[in-house]
Parts: C-alpha cells; sequence; structure tokens
C-alpha cells in the first residue's frame, strides 16, 4: 500500500527531484570508473552507484550490474540493524563491509556507504559496490574454484567506519594494505568509492537545500510509491499462473563431475509474482553457494524484464515480489560455505528462471543464453620491475535470439552486465600477449532468428612462475533453442592449443602454474535460436556465411 499522499506533491518537483537522484547515481558511476585503477573497474564496468533513503530503501541506482540490484539495500538495512544504527551515524563517516554472509556478494565486493545529514538530520546515503581485483585469500584475484571454506576467498571486513566524522581510521586501511596482493591497486579502487560517494553527498546535499528536506524526503517516498503503482499494474496485466523449469551447474569445482540441480518455481498472482527456490540442491562443498541478498537480485532482475522498462528503478520495484528459500540449500548457505563462485550459479539460476517463465509467457521469452561468463585470474611477477601483479577479466559469450530478433554476440548477460576488457588496455598493463580475439563460429542455434555467438579468446604469458585461475560453466550444458530454435554450442577451453603437450581442460581451474610462452584459449558458450530455421530469411542466412558466424 502506498504512504505517501501524492496529490499534495507537485508532480513537476517529483519529476525534477527524482531523475535528479537517477542522475546523481550515474555521476558517482562515471567518477567512480574514470578515477578506478584496475581493469576489471575502470574497463569491464564491474561496479554499482546508488542513492538510499535514511532506512536503506534504493531511491536510485546507476546502469550497472543487475546482480547489485537488492544486495546493496538489504546489506545497509541489515547494517543500520545489527550494527552500527542511525543515532551512531555522523555526517563525514563512511561505513565499509565486504562479509558475505552480511550481505556482500562475495569478498572481492567491498560496499561502501556514506551518509547524507541536513543539520543533526539523516537524511540519506550514498552508496557503491565494487569488485576489487585482489582482496587476499589462496590464490591471486580471489576466487578460488575450489575453496571449501569462505576463509580461503580472502580478507573478510565487518562493518566498519573506514571514515569517521571526515578522519580516515588508518588502522582498517593498514589491515587492507597487509592482506591483498597489490595494495596500491585494491586501495586506489577504494579511493575511488570514496570519491564517488563524496559526489553523491555534495549533490544530494545542493538538492535538500534548494527544495528542503522534508519536501525531498516525501517526493522519495512518492517516487518508490509511483514505481511500485508501475509494477502493480504491469504484473496484474500477466496471466495468473505457475512455471516450473529445472536446470543445472557442471559441478561446484571440488566434487568434480556431479552436476548441482537447480530447479525454479515461479508463480503469478494478480498484482504480485513469488519465486520458489526451496527445491534447490543443498549447499555445496565448492565455492558456488550464493547468499539470499543475491539471490534476491535475480528475483528483482527478472521481475523487470517481465514487467518492462516502464517503472523507475527504485525500491517500490521490489515490494511486489516474494522469494522464499530454504536454509542450508546452495541459495542460501550456513557460514562459513564459500561463496565466490555465486555469479556463475545465478547466471545459471537466471536463464532456469527465464525457462519457467516461458511457460506463462510462451511468446515474449528469448532462447537460453549462454548463462556462464568465464572469468580468468593470473597472477605473478611483471619480468621488468618485479612488481607482483594479478590480472582478472570476465568473457562474455552469445544472448538467445529473442521473438523478432537474433541474439546478441560476445556479451555479458542477465545479472551480469560487465564489459569485456579490451586487448590493448590489458597488453599495456599485463605481461600478455593476445592471440585471437573473435566470435566463436557456429556456437550460436539456428532459427529464423539466429543465437548470439560466443567467443574464442587466447592470452599468451608472457612471464615465468605465473599462476591461472580459470573459472566457469555450462561445458555440459547446450544454451536450448526457443519455439523449434536450435540450441547453441557449449563452453570449453584450451592449454597450448596446437601445440604437442595441447590439453583441454575442466571449466574449474585453481592457480594453474604456467610459464613463459603458454597459451590459453576460452570459448564462451553461444545461445539458442528462436523459430523454425526453415523460415529464417534467405539474405539473413546468406549473410550469416558472409560474416563467417555459420560455416559452409
Amino acid at each position: 500500500m502506498n504512504m505517501t499522499d501524492t496529490h499534495k506533491i507537485d508532480p513537476i518537483d517529483m519529476e525534477v527531484v527524482g531523475h535528479t537522484m537517477i542522475s546523481i547515481a550515474d555521476e558517482m558511476a562515471i567518477t567512480l570508473q574514470r578515477t578506478a585503477y584496475s581493469s576489471i573497474v575502470r574497463e569491464a564496468k564491474d561496479f554499482s552507484t546508488a542513492l538510499f533513503n535514511a532506512h536503506g530503501d534504493l531511491l536510485a541506482q546507476s546502469e550497472s550490474i543487475p546482480t547489485h540490484l537488492g544486495s546493496m539495500g538489504k546489506t545497509l538495512k541489515r547494517v543500520l540493524a545489527d550494527y552500527i544504527p542511525a543515532h551512531e551515524i555522523a555526517p563525514g563517516d563512511q561505513i565499509v563491509l565486504n562479509h558475505p554472509y552480511l550481505g556482500a556478494s562475495h569478498t572481492p565486493d567491498i560496499l561502501l556507504y556514506a551518509p547524507v545529514f541536513v543539520d543533526d538530520r539523516l537524511i540519506a546515503f550514498s552508496a557503491t559496490m565494487c569488485h576489487h581485483v585482489d582482496v587476499g585469500g589462496v590464490v591471486a584475484g580471489s576466487a578460488p574454484s575450489n575453496a571449501t571454506e569462505l576463509f580461503q576467498e580472502g580478507l573478510l571486513i565487518p562493518p566498519l567506519k573506514l571514515y569517521e566524522k571526515g578522519e580516515e581510521n588508518r588502522a582498517i586501511t593498514e589491515i587492507i594494505r597487509a592482506n591483498v596482493r597489490m595494495p596500491d591497486y585494491t586501495l586506489g579502487d577504494l579511493r575511488s568509492q570514496i570519491s564517488a560517494n563524496a559526489i553523491g553527498v555534495r549533490r544530494l546535499s545542493r538538492l535538500l537545500d534548494r527544495y528542503g528536506a522534508d519536501t525531498v524526503i516525501r517526493i522519495m517516498n512518492a517516487w518508490m510509491d509511483y514505481s511500485q503503482d508501475k509494477i502493480r499494474t504491469r504484473l496484474a496485466e500477466l496471466p495468473d499462473g505457475t512455471g516450473r523449469a529445472t536446470g543445472h551447474l557442471d559441478d561446484d569445482g571440488v566434487d568434480i563431475g556431479q552436476r548441482i540441480d537447480l530447479p525454479v518455481e515461479i508463480s503469478i498472482a494478480g498484482d504480485r509474482i513469488h519465486f520458489d527456490f526451496t527445491g534447490v540442491a543443498r549447499q555445496v562443498r565448492g565455492p558456488f553457494n550464493v547468499s539470499p541478498e543475491t539471490v534476491w537480485s535475480v528475483a528483482y532482475y527478472i521481475t523487470r524484464c517481465l514487467t518492462g522498462g516502464q517503472a523507475v528503478q527504485n525500491e517500490g520495484v521490489f515490494r511486489q515480489v516474494d522469494v522464499t528459500l530454504a536454509e542450508g540449500t546452495i541459495l542460501n548457505p550456513r557460514f562459513p560455505a564459500p561463496v565466490s563462485g555465486r555469479y556463475h550459479t545465478i547466471m545459471r539460476l537466471s536463464d532456469i528462471c527465464f525457462q519457467a517463465c516461458s511457460q506463462l509467457l510462451p511468446d515474449r521469452i528469448p532462447a537460453s543464453s549462454h548463462a556462464h561468463a568465464t572469468t580468468l585470474a593470473i597472477g605473478g611477477r611483471k619480468p621488468d620491475d618485479g612488481q607482483y601483479f594479478v590480472y582478472y577479466e570476465l568473457n562474455g559469450g552469445g544472448m538467445g535470439a529473442r521473438p523478432g530478433k537474433d541474439g546478441l554476440s560476445g556479451i555479458d548477460v542477465y545479472v551480469g552486465n560487465c564489459m569485456n576488457v579490451p586487448v590493448e588496455s590489458a597488453e599495456q598493463e599485463y605481461p600478455l600477449r593476445f592471440t585471437q580475439y573473435e566470435l566463436y563460429e557456429n556456437s550460436g542455434g539456428l532459427g529464423e532468428y539466429r543465437g548470439g555467438l560466443g567467443i574464442v579468446r587466447e592470452v599468451e604469458l608472457l612471464a615465468d612462475e605465473l599462476t591461472v585461475t580459470l573459472r566457469n560453466d555450462g561445458e555440459t550444458t547446450h544454451p536450448a533453442g526457443a519455439q523449434g530454435g536450435c540450441d547453441g554450442l557449449p563452453a570449453h577451453k584450451m592449454i597450448n592449443r596446437g601445440r604437442a603437450d595441447e590439453t583441454r581442460i575442466q571449466g574449474k581451474v585453481t592457480a594453474r602454474p604456467m610459464c613463459r610462452g603458454d597459451r590459453i584459449a576460452m570459448y564462451t558458450a553461444g545461445s539458442g535460436g528462436y523459430g523454425d530455421p526453415a523460415r529464417r530469411h534467405p539474405a539473413a542466412a546468406a549473410a550469416d556465411r558472409d560474416d563467417g558466424y555459420i560455416s559452409g
């Protein structure tokens, strides 16, 4: 039920204030990206920026990572309720944490919250969430594919004040410095977050000065109510019913070859949507468990896709969504189960959710996408100066074909939204040479509308005594076609392709020793086609062959 009497609010003021908050979140994102040190932030854009009210309700979020949709606000609410209550927060504070069991998604994702005050009154928070290239742990990049407990995945930071009344807590900074492999990069990116938060505080303070705190608070509430009304209307227009689907992960990186089932049930009733994940597998030994806050992000993302883009993204969108989880499962594990691979689980979970939705909306849901971005972390010392480096990248694949459109190729899909790191940037900064980077021929399923293609990306190492950690799934799953479309090709990985010591490696590799001249070739999965291939327009089929998307 809406809590705001919108008749007392000037609609023009509401539009100006509401969209100014969105503009502030976007400016924060630009600031973070342009000042960041690491390529995973600067190039891949693996971060989010947002504004929240004093209670932790989302007001505006940058167009960044859907994975962070629910986790940032739910984490802030938990911090305020259980760790640092509002009356202990002062102007100039910045609250930091990365603990997955306190709301963060995995240890490399560091959250930072800065309060916004009018006099002594807490009005809002400026917030950032950023993937850091390394936070310690047993492997470079802090993402071991074979971790069996959380402590192997890097430094754990509970909710603490990194800044208190404008003064840096040097003890926290030095603890971080002493526990990470690239302290200049980690602390540099953290200071980029601090700068982005400062932009949010400054811009929102100006808005409060212009309109007054009471007026802005009323508009904030009306802004969320307006989005809730939009979502309620759109959900009510969808057919009531329940869709069910199941899929699996190849394995958990520890018990190799033992697939992990992920059944999903999604129900729409009137103006509400319910996601039931209680039937999923028990928590696993490996790092592919997921914290509940991140699972909620999947539910929010799917809901936004089903209801279209009319509603502005804020807390009001979330109010019509229900999620049921069972404790001790892969989507609600017990501490200290490892979680660093949670991205691959929620990507696959998103794909399964869409398959369930296709039973309710058969003519609107795309074919399956690659659903398993390939992450690569390389660590060691640079040959020129002996400095330790960590290179981290995330590679996309094919997006499924849609009613009326071909799928997209070589992109991060679903709850991701990261960019592929440009070859030129990586080669300039690290002892690496990329010998191939192109679309993966024939990986997109045929159909009236062709599935998007995966990529082939091969990197040669230019230093000795390096370690390579690879993480991928979907090597036993062909991305499914829809409405008669063909399936796409799954992913696979090769070491030293074409040499006498050529080896096909399993999708989850941790700290494999490699040396100068060795090469890693990553073939990411394609996606499913949509509709009967016989109905594809001849000119489109010819263009596919001419462009090398398909052979023959």
